[in-house]
């Protein structure tokens, strides 16, 4: 019997000492973790705060054993308002971040996954941070407008869940309805911030205003009204030369409404998207290409309607001036007042214009009134030794080249023109004639366009061929020509 009691006491001596070694292990992990996850926090304040419009600063950091607290400054960038007082964006988050091996801290917090990680990190929204997110959290009552929950790898790789939950209004201050379906986003970050993928939708959003009050014996108009539908935006990017960005991104809605009870026709842009594309050029690796495409399946705008894209252009870029640049305009967000920006910011340009930019303008349309194309193509270069800071002439000497083509239906080309020649003779004449004289200034209008069309027509300007208006520019060797005729 003794020997058997040694045993089992033994043996119980031997799980304590196990259990207490793990709980060791464990607390030591934390610790660990926890150091981590601060490396990660700070790397990510410096990478983010890489952005020209976004400069974010750390309030306070207070580390834990198996948690950390802290909480972030963000103060948004707009530029020069031209002297317009612009809304102040500003903001703080408070962070929650618990420590791996297994974030036990965060044991029954909503959203807290219990898996192996290196720390969860819960982010929200410092209600008392600004006018706006005091006002928003009011609006959703107590619950938490913003929610992001990241789940840090033991290399600092994350996976980022971001809610925003569905909020309904009625007759709250100038609404007098609004329907929010929610936001949902998620997105993987590579350690320090080497690639980004993810997603972020919104299903639905609607808002609609109070009405104006009617004078005496008259009734209220309606209020204006805004309609989303599907909203989807996309990025998979990875840091490659120059430190840049490459890849894609691009945002779709599949409806976008808004009513002015004013206009009386709604303006709408069904299946309305953008997609940018940014990498090396396949001709010279020391060189970048973007190019963005911005579309509508369909718009209505008063009496116009149809379908149309337009697509932006940049080739040739110097990788490390876009780089260099990206710098420059960081270090103007800190200390715009800096006697020397201007002339770090024309040593870029000369940089970049050496070597032999490209910027591409290429619009389409196809409306009820007719159709449309044009594309605009420059090529620029090096304007020499000439200081531009004393002679702002030399930088005409960087346009090395240009194309413009243009081809317009006829029936296009005479309502536009019609147009901007009523508006023009309406200023002239004060607002004044009544329907008679409304119909007078279109026929004048009208008059007043055919001439112009049939003398830039028989001057070469333009060309008329079949039932499309027709015009080519041309500049090179310090030369423009339109439809191949000198212009002095």
């Amino acid at each position: 019997m003794e020997i058997n009691r040694g045993q089992r006491v033994k043996k119980l001596i031997g799980v304590i000492v196990v259990v207490l070694v793990l709980a060791a292990g464990f607390v030591g992990a934390a610790y660990w973790s926890g150091q981590q996850a601060e490396r990660w926090y700070r790397d990510a304040l410096a990478e983010a705060s890489k952005h020209p419009n976004v400069k974010m600063s750390s309030i306070r950091y207070e580390r834990g054993l198996f948690s950390s607290k802290a909480a972030t400054h963000y103060q948004l960038i707009l530029g020069d308002s031209g002297g317009a007082s612009l809304p102040d964006l500003s903001f703080s988050t408070r962070e929650e971040i618990y420590h791996g091996p297994l974030p036990l801290a965060g044991w029954g917090v909503p959203g807290v996954p219990m898996a192996l990680t290196g720390g969860v990190v819960r982010q929200t929204l410092d209600a008392e941070s600004s006018d706006w997110t005091r006002e928003l959290k009011k609006l959703y009552g107590g619950q938490e407008p913003l929610t992001a929950i990241a789940q840090v790898g033991f290399d600092g790789a994350s996976n980022t869940r971001i809610t925003m939950p569905p909020l309904t209004l009625n007759n709250v201050q100038d609404l007098q309805n609004f329907n929010f379906s929610g936001l949902q986003g998620q997105f993987q970050v590579a350690p320090h911030g080497a690639a980004v993928q993810g997603n972020m939708t919104v299903a639905s959003l609607e808002a609609v205003g109070k009405p104006a009050a009617g004078g005496e014996g008259q009734s209220a108009a309606a209020g204006p009204r805004i309609n989303l539908r599907d909203l989807a935006a996309t990025v998979n990017q990875r840091k490659g030369a120059f430190d840049l960005m490459f890849g894609d991104s691009n945002f779709k809605i599949a409806e976008l409404r808004v009513q002015d009870p004013a206009s009386g026709t709604p303006v709408v842009f069904a299946d309305l998207g953008m997609d940018a594309t940014a990498g090396l050029s396949p001709q010279n690796p020391q060189q970048v290409n973007v190019d963005a495409l911005f579309k509508a399946g369909k718009f209505t705008v008063e009496s116009w309607s149809g379908t149309g894209s337009m697509r932006l252009a940049f080739h040739n870029l110097d990788g490390a001036a876009v780089g260099q640049l990206q710098q420059w305009q960081q270090k103007m967000a800190t200390k715009p007042d800096d006697p020397q920006a201007l002339d770090e910011l024309l040593k870029l340009v000369k940089t970049l214009l050496r070597g032999k930019p490209e910027f591409v303008l290429d619009t389409q349309a196809k409306l009820a009134q007719g159709d449309w194309q044009g594309k605009l193509t420059l090529n620029f270069q090096d304007y020499g030794d000439i200081d531009p800071a004393q002679n702002p002439a030399a930088l005409l000497g960087a346009l090395q080249k240009g194309l413009a083509e243009v081809a317009a239906s006829k029936s296009l080309a005479e309502i536009v023109l019609t147009n901007i020649a009523k508006e023009q003779l309406q200023a002239q004449a004060g607002g004044q004639g009544g329907q008679a004289g409304e119909q007078a200034m279109q026929s004048a209008a009208a008059q007043q366009v055919a001439q112009q069309l049939q003398g830039a027509t028989a001057a070469g300007f333009i060309r008329l061929e079949g039932d499309k208006y027709k015009s080519t520019a041309r500049f090179e060797g310090g030369k423009l020509f339109v439809n191949d005729k000198e212009i002095p």
